[in-house]
């Protein structure tokens, strides 16, 4: 049995819990083997969430078992406040000009910081 041309295969019937995104196209990687069962991780293709499986194989059927999901760690960033958006709406209330003064603003504004 190719463990992993049959995950693949399985992978076709499960879309990612974050974005949706079907898991055809996600990577797969076998992490290790115990005894009748092994522990994969499925990366999503499109949102790059991965979470671990544990399969175990009993006369040639996969049962497939989440173990844990983990988030993408890079670039995350806390999620925005009331407070954040009652600061934008204050800038913008007060801001005189068009969209594409606002983002030249802010841009310099990064620049000077750097």
């Amino acid at each position: 049995m190719n463990i992993l041309r049959t995950l693949r295969e399985e992978a076709k019937k499960f879309d990612c819990s974050v974005c949706g995104t079907n898991h055809a196209r996600s990577e797969i990687r076998v992490l290790g083997k115990l005894d009748s069962a092994w522990i994969v991780r499925v990366t999503c293709s499109s949102c790059q969430t991965a979470f671990k499986l544990l399969v175990v194989v009993e006369e040639q059927k996969a049962a497939v078992t989440p173990v844990k999901e983990e988030r993408p760690r890079e670039h995350r960033r806390p999620p925005v406040t009331i407070d954040d958006v009652l600061d934008a709406h204050g800038v913008l209330a007060a801001f005189e000009g068009d969209v594409n003064a606002l983002f030249k603003r802010t841009a310099q504004k990064r620049e000077r910081r750097a």
